[in-house]
């Protein structure tokens, strides 16, 4: 690794630490709980297994987003492209009609991470039959993310008349219920999925030379993509069930990390899930600390990514448009 790329990926650990120190020690309430509410340390004990569930998820996502563009070679791709979140999003709709009341947060959450899975084989068995080129695979993303964004607001429409949930409540991007559990499938999720990534870099380097160069040197592009959106699959199902929708870390995480220590897979991608993790770490606290402001008991972290991603993407098609590093 070059020194520009050591020490971009040492800053990106070291903005984690800082502010996962920052999570676990600001609130409106204190670190201590007064008695007779339990144990003196119980507030700082919910808050690590927070700040732990945000930084999972923040990894999760930033590695999806990063897999996902290498991918396609598409630095605007996400997980969004390939119907994930729109699958999660029918799947719980679907579920809470079926019971006809708002479902457990724990069940809820599995089935929105399975809905996910399930748009994503359908993504892959369309975009299959034409070979699983990068195109191919976009094209079937969109198909599927389109039919599932009209399905999904169909359902919305019946949750809000029968139901009286608002379709925005449904899957959203929150850590304060977060358990020590949610904590310990974040956390294992996330370092078990980026070792598995690790021996795919090499190859997602080649497909960014086009499908020729990486075949001419022994790999096969359609497997090498195949693996990749798996893993990125499973990530973004792991961070679903966690924590809901948390829109746009997989965009801006990968953008950053390759700002800060280049573009080569090898490098770049570990950085993504660093800086995933530290975007919502930081998108939490602010959620956190606005939410009184607000005269709000809780706002979701998700809010805060999806303004903040907004804005970034908005930066990104204006560089590009006035001649910057291209889209």
């Amino acid at each position: 690794m070059s020194a520009r790329g050591l020490h971009g990926f040492l800053f990106s650990v070291l903005l984690v630490a800082v502010l996962f120190a920052v999570s676990v020690s600001v609130g409106p309430a204190g670190l201590r709980a007064p008695p007779p509410i339990g144990p003196l340390d119980l507030i700082a004990w919910l808050r690590v297994y927070r700040s732990l569930a945000a930084a999972g998820v923040g990894a999760l996502l930033g590695l999806a987003g990063a897999l996902i563009q290498y991918s396609v070679s598409n630095p605007l791709a996400a997980p969004s492209i390939l119907g994930l979140p729109q699958g999660a999003l029918v799947a719980a709709a679907a579920l809470t009609l079926a019971l006809g009341t708002p479902p457990p947060p724990g069940l809820g959450l599995l089935v929105a991470s399975l809905g996910a899975l399930a748009a994503y084989w359908v993504t892959m068995a369309i975009a299959y039959r034409g070979g699983l080129s990068g195109a191919g695979l976009v094209v079937a993303g969109i198909a599927v993310s389109s039919a599932l964004t009209g399905l999904a607001g169909l359902l919305l429409i019946l949750v809000e008349s029968r139901i009286g949930i608002l379709g925005a409540e449904l899957l959203l991007g929150t850590f304060a219920y977060a358990t020590r559990g949610d904590a310990v499938v974040a956390a294992v999720s996330s370092v078990v999925l980026v070792a598995a990534s690790l021996p795919l870099l090499g190859r997602l380097d080649l497909l960014s030379y086009g499908d020729e160069v990486a075949a001419a040197a022994g790999v096969s592009p359609p497997l090498a993509r195949l693996a990749a959106t798996l893993l990125a699959a499973a990530a973004t199902a792991a961070a679903i069930y966690v924590a809901g929708l948390v829109g746009f870390v997989g965009l801006i995480a990968p953008a950053a990390a390759r700002g800060l220590v280049g573009g080569h897979p090898a490098r770049s991608v570990p950085a993504s899930a660093v800086l995933g993790a530290a975007v919502t770490l930081a998108a939490d606290t602010a959620a956190r600390l606005a939410a009184p402001l607000l005269s709000l008991g809780e706002l979701p972290a998700g809010t805060a990514t999806s303004l903040v991603g907004g804005i970034f993407l908005a930066y990104l098609a204006a560089r590009g448009a006035a001649g910057g590093e291209p889209l």
